[in-house]
């Protein structure tokens, strides 16, 4: 096929828009839309690549694997190089570890899996991935190693026309299990990262391909204007609050289909020096934006505009550079000989991807590498990992555990969020005697144990209501219930703006918008009817810090082995739960439910420790660890 002016034109829009979307610059909230835009592209050339092969009997699936290998794989492969030297150099052996996994998993391109089963694209610790932007690359490999298989066997038993019709079908059924999925309330991390919910804008572009456009020239500058249009409407206008990819997905997977579909190779607009410059390099810029980003906010200037505007201008110079010196090498044409050179010969740069695969395994592997640093160092970083082993099949809420009928061998029902998962180690510690399975843990992350509650992708208000409906039934025995969230979080943190109450009898209506009024009605309800079923204990607060202790210590440690312990001031922690503990008293009051206070055995002499004798007692900034949650033994020994 002819070099189309065009396409290249819309790669350079399609990176430009992710590059200032992660840059955070104004009026670009819908930028991540650049990625549906590469998805377009690729499945309207790879068709393109692939049918004519066919028609002209030359197809070979190798050599197209090979192809797709020596454009994706090496500078993929000197970016994942790059960063584990530099996370060699600069990393915590918890960061370090956490980027060996990354760089294994985008060059084995299973980074879309990896991401999907830790958290969403848009979660703030998005910006602790140095790789992250690779799952894109992982949904693409993983479609260009099934999609040629799938044609070749097709064209061999059905004719041209059943094989357009097979892709159509294909199209609209990836698109309907991606509007599904998206849903807050079904899987919408698996929509995001997932190719049977990504195949479809992929499949789109193929369509653009099978059922070439016969229009005017007026036409297709028409086609083009309202391509343009719809991927700048949804660059400027889409946000993360969105079910994402949902239907709104089809904003600029049309727009772009209607641009390729136009073919105007003579545009102004894609076709201008700027936008063939920006989209000849557009995939190395790709690559090496986000690492600048995640390396912007690891020095914790991704709010100063003059580190954000080098940041792009470093992302433009470090994306022609791998261009120049790593993509034009490895990915030119075939010489007079036949043969590729040297730097260009694809097992040189599967060897050497072998090598940083097998690199990122080892550092994951070997936890870091953590004799790179005194061992000072590696006390206070590795407390990251020391959370809950344990963790109840019921925190899933796939509920294979029937409480109901466990709690009556149990000796206490730990309720709550990811807290109450933080705290459950002790209390079981605290057990006389105890033995595996006398504590039940029952825990819903981010979610209050307040009836009536629900957050705004739909979570919590019918978990919420199962359990408290089975805690207040009665049983043989009723052992107490021991509550624990993140309290603050709830009233007075961001989480406020993603809660509301309805009336658990009719979840169906709209609910009332957060308040503190509202707040303070359900929590005292929730509290008094569990009251009337059982002992009801009530973990107050503990004491929480702006910082991530085991890396903040840890890189104190860096500088000084002898850095002294972290702590925090106990007025400041009153004066954070003023209103929290004002609430506890008032349902102690008026519901009779007990109150266990955990500053005397965390705060000795009016000062709250983050870290004893250098090692953390948190595994981020107000998770208690495991090593931590010991100190707290004590307290619910009282219980028992």
């Amino acid at each position: 096929m002819k070099f189309r002016n065009d396409i290249n034109g819309v790669r350079a829009i399609a990176v430009l828009i992710v590059v200032l979307y992660h840059f955070s610059v104004p009026h670009f909230t819908g930028g991540f839309v650049g990625v549906d835009v590469f998805f377009v592209i690729s499945g309207f050339l790879m068709t393109d690549i692939i049918f004519r092969g066919i028609n002209n009997g030359s197809f070979s699936t190798l050599t197209f694997y090979r192809y797709r290998a020596r454009r994706i794989i090496p500078a993929l492969a000197v970016l994942c190089f790059a960063l584990l030297v530099f996370g060699w150099m600069v990393l915590l052996p918890s960061e370090f570890r956490a980027l060996g996994k990354e760089a294994a998993a985008s060059l084995g391109f299973f980074s879309n899996i990896s991401f999907w089963r830790e958290a969403g694209y848009f979660d703030v610790r998005s910006l602790d991935k140095w790789l992250l932007h690779t799952w894109s690359l992982s949904v693409e490999w993983q479609f260009y190693m099934l999609y040629p298989l799938a044609l070749v066997l097709l064209t061999r038993w059905a004719s041209f026309a059943w094989v357009r019709r097979w892709i159509i079908a294909t199209t609209v059924i990836s698109f309907a299990i991606c509007v599904y999925l998206a849903s807050p309330t079904k899987w919408p991390t698996a929509a995001f990262f997932l190719l049977p919910t990504r195949a479809w804008e992929m499949l789109a572009g193929a369509l653009v391909y099978l059922y070439p456009l016969r229009a005017s020239a007026r036409a297709r500058v028409a086609l083009e204007w309202t391509g343009l249009l719809l991927i700048a409407l949804a660059a400027v206008s889409f946000n993360t609050r969105m079910d994402w990819p949902g239907w709104l997905a089809a904003v600029p997977v049309i727009g772009t289909a209607l641009i390729v579909a136009a073919a105007r190779n003579d545009s102004k607009v894609t076709g201008s020096g700027v936008a063939q410059f920006v989209g000849k390099i557009s995939y190395s810029v790709y690559l090496w934006h986000w690492p600048i980003v995640v390396g912007i906010s690891y020095y914790e200037h991704l709010g100063n505009p003059l580190w954000i505007a080098g940041g792009i201008v470093g992302s433009m110079t470090l994306g022609y550079l791998s261009w120049k010196f790593v993509e034009s090498r490895t990915h030119g044409k075939v010489s007079n000989t036949g043969r590729l050179a040297p730097l260009a010969q694809l097992r040189v740069t599967l060897a050497f991807a072998a090598i940083v695969f097998v690199g990122g395994a080892v550092v994951y592997y070997q936890q870091g590498i953590p004799n790179r640093f005194d061992q000072s160092v590696y006390v206070a970083d590795r407390e990251t990992y020391d959370t809950n082993p344990d963790r109840s099949v019921c925190h899933m809420l796939l509920d294979p555990c029937d409480v109901f009928k466990t709690q009556v061998k149990s000796r206490a029902v730990v309720l709550g969020d990811s807290h109450a998962e933080a705290l459950a180690g002790a209390i079981s510690a605290a057990v006389p005697n105890g033995q595996r399975g006398d504590v039940i843990l029952i825990a819903l992350q981010g979610c209050p144990t307040v009836e009536g509650v629900r957050r705004a992708d739909g979570a919590c208000l019918d978990a919420n209501q199962k359990y408290l409906n089975l805690l207040q039934q009665n049983t043989s025995k009723m052992p107490p219930v021991i509550i624990v969230n993140h309290w603050s979080q709830y009233m007075s943190g961001d989480a406020t703006s993603q809660l509301s109450f309805v009336d658990p009898g009719h979840p169906e209506r709209n609910g009332m918008p957060f308040s503190m009024d509202q707040y303070r009605k359900h929590f005292l309800t929730t509290m008094c009817n569990l009251a009337k079923a059982r002992p009801v204990y009530v973990v107050e607060p503990v004491p929480e810090f702006d910082v991530n202790l085991p890396a903040t210590l840890a890189r104190q440690k860096l500088v000084n082995p002898a850095a002294p312990d972290m702590t925090l001031d106990v007025a400041d922690y009153y004066k954070r739960n003023a209103h929290v503990l004002a609430l506890m008293r008032e349902a102690r009051d008026q519901c009779g439910v007990k109150l266990l206070d955990p500053t005397p055995y965390l705060c000795p002499n009016g000062k709250c420790r983050g870290s004893y004798q250098g090692r953390p007692l948190y595994s981020d900034m107000h998770h208690m660890s495991e090593y931590g949650n010991r100190f707290l033994v004590p307290m619910f020994g009282t219980m028992f």
